[in-house]
């Protein structure tokens, strides 16, 4: 990519970007590193605030008090105390009260059509203060000049507190968003390990079959065939699978990231060459792949995986789980909190385990992982306040972390008020960290408690007292929840993080769609029965079609880090 092209230019293929940004994930994902601090800490300062006196330290309030705009998408079922909104709620007030920066919302949308409508501001020039950008975004704007230089201001404004929780993910999140020496971004760190996959079983099946727990994939396989051909659920009917599948098999819920893990085959990420060579090789290319694909179609074919399963959603495939059909499904340690809530509550009798990837050989099954962030919010050169976006960082991290830290800025009763403000960070590993603190109070030591792991711990108190209804969390944050798989995983070293940790280039964004398409298309035929060969000339083609030039430009790189 050249380093300097003209903005033109640049707006329109930010506006190509922005309708292929959503399948990046097969190049623009990242691995942990080593860094100590991002580059941005070393870089010259290149830009300097406008003298305003707010502006040169952490704890600098705006005095008149500023207006910044932004644009936001609001997720779907946010809601908020009487009188309150998006606009003006107790994050909006707490930050005019304690920086003197008032928010003002250029426009809300939903996540479907943010990249749309910020489509439609980048080409017409009509960009707010702060705004949220993907990867290669950040790099395009950067290039054409449009977005500030924050090395100076974050080094002046950022609180010891925040800057450490952005740094949790070893550096990688601030290095990325540091471009030729400047931080042009300040980057959602948010806990990666928690991407990993997890098998999810219902364990009364299991018990009622008197089979053992899974440990390796041939007691998946075992226990797949039990579940569709012995009536696991007493009802009398062959009316249950096996494995619960849906249409997107790259997914997270329900999809086989976690299956085709347990074959050491990584879907849409970059993995050292498996055959010993010192190169990264795309993970969906590898013959581990190729096998991972031929067992699903045995599967398929022996009606363990619902006939239908590639035209339905995710939200079909929740509605089979909830009436009961589905024994063993890949999701994230995350299920309990809504999906399986929704199941256990339909159904008491449904009791789900959760267990680590089984492996198909004797080599533990790594979880596969990404620590690149998904976005970045970056701040209009145009701006006469940059450090207003430092300030949100600050604001939020204090009342989730910090002194004045409460469980009210998490959750205010049903209100989801973390989601009110936008610019924030979770760090790399909150909610480890708080199952490892609640383990620890409920053995008597209290003391690794923060406010929003304290709510938890009562949570978790509330069900082993009795309260049903706290079921989700006590099986995220309990002894025996969910969060005790990621802690295996991490402990014994058995995640595996995408090894590109580099802005997609833009042959990547180009070509993103194209082998999209044929990646998803050949699975999927492989799947429903045609022969496993047609996966070597799936290979040749990706390769032809740009996979080749893709994989010299991640080598490059990848060169380059290693020096």
């Amino acid at each position: 990519m050249k380093s300097l092209i003209s903005k033109k230019s640049t707006l329109s293929l930010l506006i190509t970007t922005l309708t292929l940004a959503s399948t990046l994930s097969a190049c623009s994902t990242t691995t942990d590193t080593t860094t100590d601090k991002p580059a941005s800490s070393a870089a010259p300062a290149a830009t300097k605030p406008a003298g305003n006196a707010a502006e040169q330290s952490p704890e600098g309030k705006y005095d008149p008090p500023i207006s910044v705009s932004m644009v936001r998408d609001m997720p779907g079922g946010l809601t908020f105390p009487q009188g309150d909104s998006l606009d003006s709620n107790v994050m909006t007030k707490l930050l005019e009260q304690t920086y003197g920066v008032k928010i003002e919302n250029k426009w809300v949308t939903d996540g479907v059509t943010y990249n749309d409508k910020l489509n439609v501001a980048i080409a017409s020039g009509d960009l707010p203060d702060i705004f949220r950008v993907q990867p290669i975004q950040l790099k395009q704007l950067a290039d054409a000049g449009i977005i500030a230089d924050l090395t100076d201001v974050y080094k002046k404004n950022i609180t010891p507190l925040a800057d450490e929780k952005l740094r949790t993910d070893k550096g990688v999140g601030l290095a990325s968003a540091t471009l030729d020496g400047k931080l042009m971004g300040i980057p959602y760190v948010n806990a990666a390990i928690e991407g990993a996959q997890m098998l999810w079983v219902r364990k009364d099946w299991l018990d009622n079959l008197g089979l053992t727990e899974p440990k390796t994939m041939d007691d998946v396989y075992k226990i797949s065939k039990a579940f569709k051909n012995n009536d696991p659920d007493k009802n009398g009917k062959s009316d249950t699978f096996g494995l619960g599948f849906y249409s997107n098999i790259f997914g997270g819920f329900g999809g086989m990231t976690g299956f085709f893990n347990g074959f050491h085959a990584y879907k849409n990420m970059w993995v050292k060459d498996p055959k010993g060579g010192n190169e990264l090789v795309q993970g969906n290319l590898q013959p581990e792949m190729k096998q991972a694909l031929a067992k699903l179609q045995e599967l398929y074919k022996s009606g363990e995986i619902d006939k239908e399963f590639s035209v339905k959603t995710a939200d079909q495939l929740l509605q089979d789980i909830v009436a009961g059909k589905i024994g063993m499904f890949y999701g994230a340690f995350s299920e309990p909190l809504n999906k399986l809530n929704k199941a256990v509550t339909a159904d008491a009798k449904q009791v789900w385990e959760m267990y680590p990837l089984p492996s198909v050989d004797a080599k533990p099954a790594l979880a596969q992982v990404t620590a690149m962030p998904a976005y970045y919010w970056v701040v209009n050169k145009k701006s006469k306040n940059p450090a207003a976006a430092i300030k949100m960082m600050n604001l939020y991290v204090e009342k989730i972390f910090g002194k004045t830290a409460d469980f009210k800025f998490m959750y205010d009763g049903n209100f989801a008020v973390y989601q009110y403000q936008d610019v924030k960070t979770f760090g790399a590993t909150k909610n480890l960290d708080h199952f490892l603190a609640i383990k620890a109070g409920l053995a008597g030591d209290m003391s690794k408690l923060n406010p929003e792991g304290k709510g938890y711990f009562d949570q978790v108190k509330q069900y082993q007292s009795g309260d049903k209804t706290m079921w989700r969390y006590a099986k995220i944050f309990g002894p025996d929840g969910s969060e005790k798989v990621i802690n295996k995983y991490v402990t014994e070293n058995q995640l595996y993080y995408d090894q590109f940790t580099g802005i997609p280039s833009e042959l990547m964004v180009e070509k993103t769609g194209t082998l999209g398409d044929v990646t998803n298309e050949t699975f999927m035929k492989i799947l429903l029965g045609e022969s496993p060969d047609l996966f070597d000339k799936f290979v040749a083609n990706y390769n032809k079609l740009g996979g080749t030039d893709i994989t010299k430009q991640v080598n490059d790189w990848y060169g380059k880090q290693k020096k």
